[in-house]
Formats: structure tokens, sequence, C-alpha cells
């Protein structure tokens, strides 16, 4: 008998604080836990989901446009997912051509106590001073977040916006500019801000500002880091990219690869120094680079947990016209276990996500995350079909598949499977050989291919586009080999098979 999912099981707590499992480093499991669970992660997220004030249109808001978190915390819940990246945007005022969107992003992390006026007619910053309305929303969120057994990244810096959001406000909207500060702080760009060396005055700014934040929620089970967003790599842009920004000239932006293995070691020397349980930390990609085939190399490198790759096809900024998909969006690498992977869509395909790409993602042994530009305009919309390409609709079916991956990880014993494509006529499969094997078939027909070792299994199949379950009895192999299995109905379908 067929089952329809119209949602998927209720979540699990949000245990920790999380590790990257020493048996299978693919996956987190829960700092202590004798049994080793693996953690898979994966879930939706949007500029918006900590600080207020994004809206259509270069102006601010008198009222910042805020989102309901509570409403996005429901959203989340109703889809399965258990991933937040939570984003912490630096400007109080900027604006983004590329999608004539305004920024005006409130509360700051420092307190607006004057004197004097800032950029936007208001009080100057005081960055001896901390605003006691930011860390409690932080606390509040994350906590929020963790009762619904949700896992949270907080991001501790943004790198896009001061050097590709638009000119001059990237820098003029920024606490760290001249004209916004009580402190003589004064910024220029983010050579300043994020590339070594710095002004030791903005280094020990930034060094408080990151051990309040530890110090904010370090003892919530649900915490991981995120250094930056999409920090300079050391790359340029032509000419008229620069323009498209509002600059004159191809701007020197800098490799902040060294600032952001700082940022780690300073995270990770706090912990220790206050005895803090430590949390798994993340570096994302960086654009623009010298080489893009070689964009995740400094991640690699690096001492992060965790990482979230970028599009490594040469000749690709965002936006460019013509460029093939990225091959983490089509056709992922299986994961060796050298990093932690949690992939955001954010990173290569940005306005894009499918179905697809969430079980791709999850079979070849990473964490699907996705910028879910969706849901910019709220989680309960009128109407969900307005907005052409980036329409609430366009983006249900990536959500769903998302929340599916999150049962079948739960249902398996995940730590104990690895990326198997060689087992899969179609490339896509996890695998614990002879005990458990989960596949993929992409296409809309035709049989699957399994190599399997000799034993009974029974079979279930699951439609992706549908969302539902078929049981398809026992198949019993006498040799190892490969096996053609059929799917009950039309679409890409997901076959699991377990040992009985």
């Amino acid at each position: 008998m067929a089952q329809t999912h119209t949602s998927p099981s209720s979540p699990e707590d949000a245990l920790g604080p999380l590790v990257v499992s020493e048996r299978n480093p693919r996956y987190f499991t829960v700092s202590g836990d004798p049994g080793g669970r693996a953690v898979y992660l994966a879930g939706s997220h949007i500029w918006h989901n900590l600080q207020d004030g994004i809206g259509p249109g270069r102006s601010c808001s008198d009222n910042p446009e805020r989102m309901d978190f509570g409403e996005y915390l429901d959203f989340l819940e109703e889809r399965g997912h258990n991933f937040i990246r939570l984003w912490r945007w630096e400007q109080f005022r900027s604006y983004t051509a590329a999608a004539d969107y305004h920024l005006c992003m409130v509360p700051q992390p420092w307190a607006r106590s004057g004197p004097g006026e800032a950029s936007d007619g208001k009080p100057r910053f005081d960055l001896d001073r901390f605003e006691d309305a930011f860390f409690d929303r932080l606390r509040e969120r994350v906590a929020a977040a963790g009762d619904r057994g949700m896992y949270v990244a907080v991001m501790l810096f943004e790198g896009w916006g001061l050097h590709l959001s638009t000119a001059p406000l990237h820098v003029e909207g920024h606490p760290f500019h001249e004209m916004n500060n009580v402190n003589g702080i004064g910024i220029n760009s983010i050579l300043d801000y994020q590339v070594l060396p710095l002004d030791p005055r903005v280094r020990e700014l930034q060094e408080r500002y990151i051990r309040h934040v530890v110090d904010t929620v370090h003892d919530l089970p649900n915490v991981l880091w995120e250094v930056a967003n999409e920090s300079s790599g050391g790359g340029k842009v032509d000419q008229e990219f620069a323009r498209f920004l509002g600059q004159d000239t191809v701007p020197d932006w800098g490799d902040s690869t060294g600032w952001q293995y700082w940022v780690i070691d300073t995270v990770k020397h706090y912990e220790a120094e206050m005895g803090y349980q430590p949390h798994p930390i993340g570096m994302t990609m960086q654009f623009p680079v010298r080489d893009q085939a070689k964009v995740n190399e400094p991640l690699l490198a690096s001492r992060a947990e965790w990482i979230s790759p970028g599009f490594e096809e040469p000749g690709w900024s965002p936006g460019s016209p013509g460029i093939q998909a990225s091959g983490w969006f089509a056709d992922p690498p299986a994961g060796d276990g050298r990093k932690l992977v949690i992939a955001d869509t954010d990173h290569f395909a940005p306005g894009g996500g499918d179905a697809l790409w969430a079980w791709r993602t999850f079979l070849r042994g990473h964490h699907p995350i996705l910028m879910d530009f969706g849901i910019i305009g709220g989680v309960r919309p009128a109407d969900p079909t307005a907005g052409g390409p980036l329409a609430f609709e366009v983006f249900e079916a990536a959500r769903f598949a998302m929340g599916d991956t999150i049962r079948y990880a739960r249902r398996m014993r995940l730590i104990k499977m690895k990326p198997a494509g060689e087992l899969c006529s179609t490339g896509y499969a996890l695998a614990n050989p002879g005990v458990e094997y989960l596949a993929l078939q992409p296409a809309s027909d035709g049989p699957i291919a399994m190599t399997l070792d000799p034993g009974t299994y029974s079979v279930e199949w699951f439609s992706v586009d549908d969302r539902e379950t078929v049981q398809g009895g026992d198949v019993t192999v006498r040799e190892a080999g490969p096996v053609s299995l059929e799917p009950p109905f039309d679409g890409p379908s997901v076959v699991y098979l377990t040992a009985t």
C-alpha cells in the first residue's frame, strides 16, 4: 500500500554539542554520545532570519521590515528541517543593485548612543559598548530553534556586503566607517576589516565582539559557528563588473584567508581559555579568487571542522551568463571525509534548488542547505506563485526533499554508510554493504541496477516528486553482483534496501 508523506516526521531534540565523527567524518555526532549516532543537517535560510530591515528598493523603511521568527520556525518544522544558517548583516544601510533590495539591518552589535549623527542621520555607534538587543535576540533565536530540534550556524562576520553590495554604502553604511562611530575607527574597504594585517584597534574590537558572541550562546547545545559569508579571496573582477557595483575602477579586495584562519583560532582559543565546550566552526566560499578551479583549497586547508564549498568551474562570477551548472548542484562529488561539507546553494547555484539537488547531495555524503529566496517576502505569502523564478512555490520541492532526506537519515544507521556510487548504475548511493543501501534513480523512468552482497533484502520505494512510499517486497541475492530493480511509479525515485 502506498503512503504519501504530507510532512516529514516530527523533529528530534537538537542534542549537542556537535563534533565531527571520528568513525565517519562526513557527519557530526553528539559529543559524548556512546552510540556515536550520525547527525545529518539540512534546511532553508535567508538574509533576515536574525536582523530586520530588508525590502525592495534603495531606501530604508521607517519601520524596518521584520521576519516573524516563530512563523519561520513553523515553516521549517512543517518541512522537516533541522538546520538554520543564521545571518549577520554588517551594514545598517546598504543596497544591492543585483536584486534591487535595501538591507538596512537592525539591531547591530554596538550601541547607537552618539554623540553626533551617523550617515543615516541617527546617532553614531559607540564601538566600546555592546547593544544588548542584538545579543539578546541572538540567544533567544538560537534557543528557540533548539527547542524545535534545529541546529544553528551563527555567522560571526559577513563579507559579501563589504565588497559586492553597491558602492558607496558597502562601506559608508558600516559602523566601522569614520562617519558612523565615536571611536575614531575609519575603514575604507574590506581590506581594512577582513585582510591581515589589521589596524590593532580594529582587530581588538573584532576580538571583543567574537568573545561576546561566544559568551552569549556557548552553553546552548545546538550551536555551530561560521566565520563569514563570501569574503574576498585574492582575485579581481573585470571593469564591467566593477561598474555594476558602482565602482569607477577595479578594486583591490585582498585575500581574507589569513584573517579567516585568525578568526577560527580566536574562537577555538577563547573556548579553551574559558573552559567552554567547543562548537564546530565552518569556513565558506570566498569571492573573487585568483583561480576559480581552486576556490575550495583554502577551506580544505583550514582548521575549520566544516566547510561550504563554492563553484569550481573556471570563469564563474555571480550572475555570469552562459556558465554551465556547477557540479556541486548538478553532480556533486562524493564526500571523501577530508572535511564535513554543508553544501549551500548560495555558493554555487544562487536562486536555484530542486528536489534532485537535495537527494544527490545527500547521497554523495554531504548536507544540503538552501539559500531560499522564496521566503524574502515571508513564509506565508498571499500568492505563493508570485515572483517569477524566485516565487515561494518554486522552492517547495527542494524544501520538502530536504526534509525527506532527514527522515531517511534518521531511519538508517547513517554513521556506517558511505557514498558508494560504484554500486549503483546511476552513481548516487549510500551503502553499508550487505546491510543497508539507499540509492537514487534521477531519471523519469527505467530500472536501477544495484550491486548487492549475498542475502535477502526488504525493498522500499519512494517517489521524489509525489513523496509517496511503496513497499516492494523482498529480493534475495545468491551471489554478489548487480540486481535490476524496477520503480513502481513514473518520475525520479529512491530505493531503500535493508537486510532481513
